[in-house]
């Protein structure tokens, strides 16, 4: 499977740079949202920090709405018509002039049904004053979305980190500023919605001022089918993806207390950190695929499928060891009502991993033209979760809902695997597969054995840098494929 043409080596050295540099953002933008939380748990307490977190899971899962779509979108039509400028300034104007009006209307239609919402949710008097004020943050996030997938299209990675980090950076700033002055749950909210208006307009400025590229009018009647075509779809799949995602916090805070939703939420954004190297790959693998599918490069294209997707387990499995060994350690550090997530959080590790396995099998379905089996995915999955998330939770509680979504997620991303190879005839793995699961067995040993001479933070650090030295120590002993050995030369100057 290995691919000795220099386009491969050129596109896979595209993606890895992207990945890279995604990466770096990635962990900034974790140790921001870890340092943010850590603040809010600490400061409002599970049952308070639970509406924080339920407002802001709401304005996440209507978010596909208020952009139809126009993010992905500009994404693909950007990337596959690069020697058509005139035709990317039309697309890149038909999205930020449909995320302008659908947004504000998503987010007239949430600020008047906030005290509906949580009459039939949280039941909380703050909440429907939260909800309205996180109401207005709705556009601004879409805009910036917008301007961050301009980056992603024209393959500038360094801008597109740029803008990723910018906003939980404001985020971090505001809110922080209105805790250290004493502002409670409602002045939060606000702080949240200034920030998102600050990071719409540095992330709009900034891609205008990084790119050649304007947004203009004048697009045709079949210019606009056709990229409507492409979004529509791509936003009821990505609604749906809240149905398997985190429609299972939804009905948390439907049948159990705020607090349940606190310790959720915390056990879920802390298994998230291991999907950072898949969400960097896939960040400019999409572009990457979309004009090699164009150009039916079809053995090039599987190639590098193959390579990012055992990058993408390789990496995943060494954050998800620390994570799951010392899980009851880090969740401590958010206070000792978190603790009660430990089997949470072990479930999502699981589901992570399967995330892992299945690489870009959902972003290259997508990017070759299978648009609706995504969508179908989705539907299809998405409706399985909210019934056995329902059955689950009545009859075991909190960690009913873990199983439900975590046993979702891994069958999800096994069918996408089967999918691309069924449609397209890619093949997701290669023989060096084996690799990174012999260096997680002997990682995994090693800070397990450290606990019989370490507890508490001080076993979660050393114990997580130890194991982090071993795995790739062992990763090194076993042999550097060819491929990664050309990358990590490039890129790390760590192969001679």
């Amino acid at each position: 499977m290995a691919n000795d043409s220099g386009t491969g080596l050129s596109d896979l050295r595209s993606v890895a740079d992207g990945a890279s540099l995604h990466y770096l953002g990635t962990v900034v933008v974790n140790l921001v949202g870890f340092l943010l939380n850590l603040v809010l748990t600490r400061m409002l307490g599970a049952s308070v920090y639970g509406i924080y977190a339920y407002g802001t899971m709401i304005l996440a899962a209507v978010l596909p709405f208020a952009n139809l779509g126009s993010d992905v979108s500009i994404t693909r039509y950007l990337s596959a018509n690069r020697d058509d400028t005139g035709y990317q300034r039309r697309m890149l104007g038909l999205a930020y002039l449909t995320t302008i009006s659908i947004s504000g209307i998503v987010a007239a239609t949430l600020f008047v049904a906030a005290p509906t919402i949580n009459a039939y949710t949280l039941e909380e008097p703050l909440f429907t004053a939260a909800m309205q004020v996180f109401a207005i943050a709705l556009p601004f996030q879409g805009l910036g979305q917008v301007a961050a997938s301009t980056m992603r299209g024209l393959e500038k990675p360094k801008e597109k980190t740029v803008i990723m980090v910018a906003g939980p950076t404001f985020q971090l700033l505001a809110i922080g500023g209105a805790v250290a002055v004493g502002y409670s749950l409602l002045g939060i909210a606000a702080a949240f919605a200034v920030a998102a208006v600050m990071s719409a307009l540095f992330a709009i400025t900034y891609s205008l001022s990084r790119a050649d590229l304007r947004p203009t009018g004048g697009f045709s009647k079949g210019e606009a089918a056709e990229f409507y075509n492409f979004s529509a779809p791509l936003t009821l799949s990505q609604a749906a993806s809240f149905l398997f995602k985190r429609v299972d916090l939804f009905m948390v805070g439907i049948f159990l207390a705020s607090a349940d939703v606190g310790i959720y939420n915390i056990a879920v954004l802390l298994a998230g950190v291991i999907a950072m190297p898949l969400a960097g790959f896939n960040q400019f693998f999409p572009p990457v695929a979309s004009r090699l599918y164009s150009n039916d490069e079809h053995e090039t294209l599987e190639s590098i499928y193959a390579t990012v997707t055992r990058w993408s387990i390789t990496a995943s499995i060494l954050v998800a060891l620390p994570l799951f060994i010392y899980r009851a350690e880090v969740l401590a550090l958010f206070g000792p009502e978190f603790v009660a997530g430990t089997a949470v959080i072990a479930l999502f590790i699981a589901a992570q991993l399967f995330n892992a396995a299945a690489g870009p099998a959902n972003d290259l379905l997508t990017m070759t033209d299978h648009q609706y089996v995504v969508m179908g995915n989705h539907f299809v999955f998405g409706v399985l979760n909210v019934g056995l998330n329902y059955v689950f939770i009545l009859e075991f509680g909190l960690i009913g809902a873990a199983i439900a979504t975590a046993a979702i997620l891994a069958t999800l991303n096994a069918v996408r695997v089967v999918q691309v190879w069924y449609l397209e005839g890619l093949f997701a793995y290669s023989l060096e597969i084996w690799k990174p699961f012999v260096a997680a067995g002997v990682a995994s040993a090693t800070m397990y054995g450290l606990q019989l001479y370490l507890d508490g933070l001080v076993v979660a650090i050393v114990g997580g840098a130890v194991g982090t030295v071993a795995f790739l120590g062992t990763l090194y002993l076993l042999g550097i494929d060819d491929e990664d050995r050309e990358i990590a030369d490039e890129y790390l100057g760590l192969v001679p």
